[in-house]
Order: structure tokens, then sequence, then C-alpha cells
């Protein structure tokens, strides 16, 4: 048996003593995970759908203790006695990684859902943690703690370009699955997208209906249920198979039983029911994953819990490779002095920003001017005004004989500077209306057209719904506006999920007021009316341009 040695302060081939890289190693994980769960926090107190976000970290740090706490004394010192082994990076490579905190700290905060920068950030917190574990410890140590550092990555918030799509075919799946189920059942159902109508009333599959939050929760309860159960690799790969199926299974039936509710007592009876459904159908899918885990378990499982006399004592770390960890002192320097240049930078344009706190756009309801006399509000429905998060906002409805099909319509909405306004322009209309059964075709083009006298670009898109019988069409105008500016889209390049044209330095972005307004005419034969557009669209909206000079400093977010 090897003995256990106290780690020494000698200084390492003339460099650093062994002490100060250990407290500079330490100072670097702590703050790169802080910065991670900083970041992945905003998540989840803001959307529901990563709520369960809050769990998952001391999860995590449990699953580290029992692993830890499991292993033979002898294998601490077993570490100790191997060869160290693994390349070690050079002073200049650690500064330029340090470097990379600016842009990545920049995109983070002015465009607060790119998936791709957090996945980055966190995919660095846990690449340097299992690094730093395989030059303390080689394999063996790599091995112990891989699985609780990478259950983190449970509560991190997936990319825009793979959730949006992922949503939108679960939403419209939904809605023809439980349209089958309902008809089998005698109920008359017709499907609209991704809204189903009942007799007493439609169901609209927004995106937390969608299973989207049955699935993400259920595979962390999933992963988490296999390590308790100290299940076997294979194992936890069927027991993540069968959660797959369970919350899409899981999520249809809660949408059928919501629909049924409808049909049989009403909106109303639906309403009042709606959360118990919900919740009933979410624990009902962590019960059973927990029955499978306990079907696939071996016995002795318990195994895995520390035995009550074992303390958490550090000695049985001093036998690690300390003078494998590189002199990271470059890499944390340059990384906190990255992470300062911005917020110092957005600290001053905090105290610039004059932001806009009113809407510049009017509707016309009720004034009796155009076609404002037959120009009416429909209110949004709760799900979906709770899921935009704007400050204000109406949509619009207009019987016109110049329709093609005798209506059209329109949308404004405002969010005041907010974590919400960030957000504002992933409602856009080739994000959304694919989730309603519409499908986008051709490019995006642009179209001039003057509200209140005053010369405005907007984007034109086209949509079919080739599902409806007969066939329909749409042609949609939209304009989004940042502190009185027109934003810049590009809808050029496939590549971009979030198509708006920005720099690589600090903005004012997020401390801004962003203003959307759209206008839509549905058709079914023929040209895309654009005459039909550019006559109507004046007629919905009155139109005062933003003057920075009148704003009044508000709450602005923190960056």
């Amino acid at each position: 048996m090897f003995e256990v040695t106290e780690i020494t302060d000698a200084p390492v081939a003339g460099g650093p003593s062994i002490r100060a890289l250990r407290r500079c190693f330490g100072a670097l994980l702590l703050v790169l995970w802080g910065w991670s769960v900083g970041i992945d926090s905003i998540f989840w107190r803001d959307s529901a759908n990563y709520s369960y976000g809050w769990v998952v970290l001391p999860v995590a740090l449990f699953f580290l203790w029992c692993r830890v706490q499991s292993q033979p004394a002898g294998f601490w010192s077993e570490i100790g006695a191997t060869r160290a082994e693994g390349w070690l990076p050079n002073r200049w490579l650690l500064v330029a990684a340090g470097l990379l905190i600016f842009p990545l700290e920049v995109t983070r905060t002015e465009y607060h859902q790119s998936g791709v920068v957090l996945w980055a950030i966190n995919l660095a917190t846990v690449g340097i943690t299992l690094t730093g574990a395989f030059w303390l410890g080689g394999r063996r140590l790599l091995n112990l703690v891989v699985f609780p550092t990478l259950f983190f990555l449970t509560a991190v918030p997936w990319p825009a370009r793979v959730e949006h799509p992922l949503v939108q075919q679960m939403m419209i799946s939904v809605s023809q699955v439980v349209s089958e189920a309902l008809l089998w059942c005698g109920v008359p159902v017709q499907t609209d997208g991704a809204v189903l109508h009942l007799s007493n009333g439609s169901v609209g599959i927004v995106e937390a209906c969608s299973g989207i939050r049955s699935l993400q929760s259920g595979l962390m309860v999933c992963l988490a249920i296999g390590e308790l159960s100290m299940l076997s690799v294979t194992r936890r790969w069927v027991l993540t198979f069968l959660t797959v199926l369970l919350a899409l299974c899981s999520n249809l039936a809660r949408t059928f039983t919501l629909c049924w509710i409808m049909e049989k007592g009403g909106e109303a009876a639906m309403h009042h029911r709606h959360d118990l459904v919900g919740n009933i159908a979410m624990y009902s899918l962590y019960a059973l994953i927990w029955l499978i885990a306990q079907g696939l378990g071996r016995v002795g499982s318990k195994d895995i819990w520390p035995e009550p006399r074992q303390g958490l004592s550090l000695s049985k770390f001093a036998n690690l490779h300390w003078h494998r960890i590189p002199d990271l002192r470059p890499l944390l320097m340059v990384g906190v002095l990255m992470f300062a240049l911005v917020h110092s930078w957005y600290a001053v344009l905090r105290l610039q920003t004059k932001p806009q706190l009113a809407p510049q756009f009017t509707d016309r309801t009720g004034t009796g001017v155009g076609v404002g006399v037959g120009l009416e509000k429909v209110p949004f429905d709760e799900p979906t005004w709770d899921q935009l998060g704007a400050t204000s906002g109406e949509s619009l409805r207009v019987t016109n004989a110049l329709a093609p099909l005798g209506f059209a319509g329109a949308y404004h909405l405002f969010w005041k500077p907010s974590p919400a306004s960030r957000t504002a322009l992933h409602h856009r209309p080739d994000s959304c209306m694919p989730g309603l059964g519409w499908r986008q075709v051709g490019e995006v083009g642009t179209v001039e057209i003057p509200i209140s006298g005053t010369p405005l670009k907007w984007l034109v898109f086209q949509f079919e719904q080739p599902n409806a019988k007969p066939e329909t069409k749409m042609l949609q105008l939209w304009g989004v506006w940042r502190n009185g500016e027109p934003v810049q889209m590009n809808y050029s390049s496939r590549l971009s999920v979030l198509p708006e044209v920005y720099g690589w330095l600090p903005s004012a972005r997020h401390l801004s007021g962003v203003e959307l307004v759209s206008m839509f005419v549905p058709y079914r034969d023929g040209e895309p009316p654009f005459d039909v557009a550019r006559r109507l669209l004046p007629e919905f909206f009155v139109f005062k341009p933003f003057q920075a000079g009148e704003s009044k400093m508000g709450d602005l977010p923190h960056p």
C-alpha cells in the first residue's frame, strides 16, 4: 500500500510553487463555474422549460461526492504512484484562450439566447475541469469525475438551431396524433397547423405544450436515476430510449385529455384543469422512469452511498500530480481582464443610452379614419401573450373588400428594456409561422411603405398552408425597430438562426426598447396581393417617430 504524503510548497522547475499552482487552478475553476452557472441561471429563472436547472448543480456535486467517497484509500495513493501523462499547453496559448473571453461575453450579452455561445462557455468550463482531472490523476481520476461533470450540461439551454425546429415539429406532430385519436373516439375535430378546432372551442398547442419540457426534464431525471441505481452503460442507454418514448407519450396523453375536457366541459373547464393535468403528466413521467430503472437495476445498487463513518478529508488528494498543472495565471489574469473590459464598456453605454419607453406606433381602432371604421382588436390568448413577454401590444383584424378573402390582420408589440426585450427578435415569421402549420416559400424580400407620411422599410414573407382545404397562402409584411432605429436583417445566410446584422463590439442593443409591427393578407389563387398590402398597411397604424431627447431614463436591465 502506498502512503499518502502531504502537499509541499516546493517550486516546480524554477516556476511557481505547487501551492500557487493549486490555488490558481482552484480560482480558475471557481471563475469558470461561476460564469457558467450565472449565465445559465437566467434561463432557469425565466424559462419554465429549464426551471429544473436549479437542482442540477447540487445533484452533480452530490454524485461527485458519492463517487469520491466510495473509493478506497488505495485508489488515491495508486494514482499518485502512476506515471503522470498528458500534454501541457504553453503560456502563450493560454493567453490566446483568455482573449476569447471578450467576444464570447459580448455575444452572450448582446444575444440573450445565443445557444452556440452558451454551449461554448459551458463546454469550456467542463473541458478545463476534465482536463485538469486528467492532469492530476490520469484516466482513473478522469473516469471518476466525468459523469458528474457532464451531468451539468443537462441544465444548459439547447441551441436555437436545434430547439426551434424540434419544437415546431413536435407541435405539429402532437396536433396530428391527437386529432386522429379524437376522431377514433368519435370526437369531431379539425386541425389547423398546431390548433385543434373542437365543437366547444379551440385548443392551441404552443411551445410549452409541445412536449419539449417533458423531454428535457425527463432526460435529466433519467440520467440522475441511472446514476443513483448504478446501472450499467447499456442499461442507461435503454433507460434513456424509454424515457424519450415516455416523454412523448406523456405529452400526447396530456393534450388528448385537455381536448377531451374542452369537448365535454367547454373552455372554462379546460383552463381550470390545465395545470392539474400538466402536473399529473409530468410527475407520472418521473415516477415511471424511476420504476423502469428499478426493473433494470441490479442487486447491491445502493453500494454507491458512502458509509456514514467516512468523512470528507482533503488528505486523499495529497498524492495527485499537482506538479502537472500548468501555470494558469496568464489565462486567469487575461480572462478576468477581458471580462472586466466588456462590462466596463457596458457600464459607460448604460449611462449614455436614452431608452425608448413608449411605442412609436398606435393603432387606428375607433378613430373612424380610413378602414379604421371596420378595424377591431382581437385579444391574444393567454399562453401566447405569456410567451411573447411584451410590455404592450395588440392584434388587429379588418374586414375589407380589397382583401382577397375579405379580411386582413396585423399585430403590434413593444418591449421596454428588459430581459424579455433581448429575445424579442426570436418572435419572427420564419421562426413562428411553421409552428402554426405554415410553410415558407420563396426568398425574403423588402418593400418600402410609408406610415403617416414617413417612409418605412418592411421585410416581405410568403407562406402557404398546403394541408388546408382549399389551399391557403399568405403575404406577410414585417418590420422591427430598436430605440427608434430600424433593425437590419439579412436572410441571405442559411446558417444564421438569428439573421440580424451585428458587430463584435459592445452596443446598447440590450438596453433599448424593441418595437415590432406586422401585417398579413391571406389569399388562395394568383400572385401575392402586394397592391392590397400597400393600401391596407397605412390604415392600420399611426406612426410618430421616437425622439431620443424626449425619453426619460427608465429601469434599465443590468448587462
